[in-house]
């Protein structure tokens, strides 16, 4: 028997095996688990379990590694799709910011990238938008975003940027987002994104005490939460209906307290009602090492997303369920219960996931003119830039990036969660180019939480769950 493409999932005393080429999770017993991981004889299994085996072969099971080469399936039809279907774009109205956090890229402490005074001038601006109305003929739809830096500091651009995109995008619908850190939301302002219907995101990290430590003004002095809070008091009460359209981003820094971070916002009255999503500190050249070895705040991440697999199995409400945990919670379900399950899952020519395709669902346009796969890159890496407003489209460097695992190709062909990777070329960037060992370094973490939402799953399923539920 060739060596099967598998990976063993011990959940206590059971053994499960995960079948790579079809996605199937199958419980075994410990004669079929020798049997496969010891390579004994035949003879050492008995009937049952020799038929057991024999059913799963039937079913396309322990077939050995089918993948051949690291090739992205849409990487011939990117350019055709680039052409005519794009549906969104950031532009990076400045670089400049009224704020100086901590962990923001152009902080200081990262290797690359600093605050400066550059701004997206109008003529860069219009070209972008040209650019994004040329190439969406197909759409419907287009999203464009203002990001910074802090893109208030333009709101005179932003409105003309909206102007100009009514205009020109007359026959489609149009979405406008903005992230920022609210402190220049005047009345004027809010009266304003509320006519247009913008989607709002705010940075707000939690109460006064966790958000002052790493976001404070621009003199590294004082801190601003008390700028942001009123603001956001202000939307609530100058324009309740914009509130549904609005969301908190936190930064979970893991040496503040998760579980006064978890209070307020779950009883905090001016926040709680408002929709927030989350992401720790990133760690793409960072100077500092992060550390995220906070056993207590671990704990209680772990009780909290116990309590989230509690919802799914309908033993408590939705109001219990942390804010902070629904993304980890949906994806038990997302992630392992949608997974694709077939016989022919895994082709022989094919790409771990990961990537998404650049330019396509997060174009973003620096204040050069520059575009990138989104706005999480680092625009200081050369071989991150896909091109620019007034050339177009670089393929070559779409199509490197779209294929980003083809740099770590024979550890990709042989990795068990290939189908779950969620690696990108963001995070291959070593701050000047795209690197192999620094993609590396991190595949053993997104293993882990992988083969710990296999886990999860497993416990809901073997309890009932139907994954019927939304988070």
């Amino acid at each position: 028997m060739d060596k099967p493409f598998i990976h063993f999932i011990k959940q206590n005393k059971d053994i499960f095996l995960f079948d790579v080429n079809t996605n199937m999770i199958s419980k075994i017993n410990q004669r079929i688990y020798e049997f496969l991981s010891l390579h004994r004889e035949v003879a050492t299994l008995n009937e049952a379990d020799r038929f057991i085996l024999e059913n799963m072969k039937r079913i396309g099971m322990l077939k050995p590694n089918k993948i051949e080469r690291i090739e992205h399936p849409m990487t011939e039809l990117v350019g055709d799709i680039l052409e005519n279907n794009m549906t969104k774009m950031t532009l990076q109205v400045t670089q400049n910011c009224n704020f100086r956090c901590d962990y923001c890229v152009y902080s200081g402490s990262y290797h690359n990238r600093v605050h400066n005074n550059k701004r997206m001038d109008w003529d860069t601006a219009k070209a972008a938008l040209d650019f994004l109305y040329l190439h969406s003929k197909n759409s419907v739809e287009v999203n464009i975003s203002f990001y910074g830096g802090e893109p208030l500091l333009e709101i005179d651009l932003i409105k003309k940027c909206v102007n100009y995109a009514r205009d020109i995008f007359k026959r489609k619908n149009i979405l406008f987002n903005l992230t920022t850190n609210a402190s220049l939301l005047t009345d004027d302002i809010i009266r304003y994104m509320n006519k247009e219907k913008f989607l709002l995101t705010i940075s707000l990290d939690g109460p006064q005490e966790v958000h002052d430590k790493n976001r404070t003004f621009a003199d590294g002095r004082r801190g601003t939460y008390a700028v942001v809070i009123d603001r956001i008091k202000r939307i609530k009460d100058l324009m309740p209906d914009f509130v549904e359209r609005v969301t908190f981003n936190a930064v979970l820094d893991d040496q503040n307290d998760f579980v006064l971070i978890n209070q307020y916002f779950t009883n905090e009255p001016v926040v709680k009602d408002i929709v927030i999503t989350t992401n720790y500190i990133n760690d793409v050249n960072r100077k500092d090492k992060i550390n995220y070895g906070n056993m207590k705040n671990y704990v209680e991440v772990c009780n909290e997303k116990f309590v989230g697999m509690m919802y799914l199995l309908n033993r408590v409400s939705r109001e219990s369920v942390s804010r902070l945990v629904v993304r980890e919670i949906a994806d038990i379900k997302d992630v392992v219960y949608k997974r694709k399950v077939s016989t022919q899952v895994m082709q022989t020519v094919t790409h771990p996931g990961g990537p998404c395709m650049p330019g396509v669902q997060r174009p973003f346009v620096n204040a050069y003119g520059k575009m990138y796969p989104c706005e999480r890159v680092n625009e200081t890496c050369n071989e991150m830039c896909i091109g620019n407003i007034y050339d177009g489209f670089d393929m070559d460097s779409v199509k490197r990036i779209l294929n980003i695992g083809k740099i770590t190709e024979s550890a990709c062909k042989k990795c068990w969660a290939f189908n779950f990777c969620t690696q990108c070329a963001v995070t291959a960037d070593d701050g000047e180019k795209i690197s192999p060992s620094i993609r590396l370094e991190k595949c053993n973490k997104i293993r882990d939480y992988v083969e710990g939402l296999i886990k999860d799953y497993i416990v809901l399923k073997e309890c009932g769950c139907e994954f019927t539920k939304t988070l």
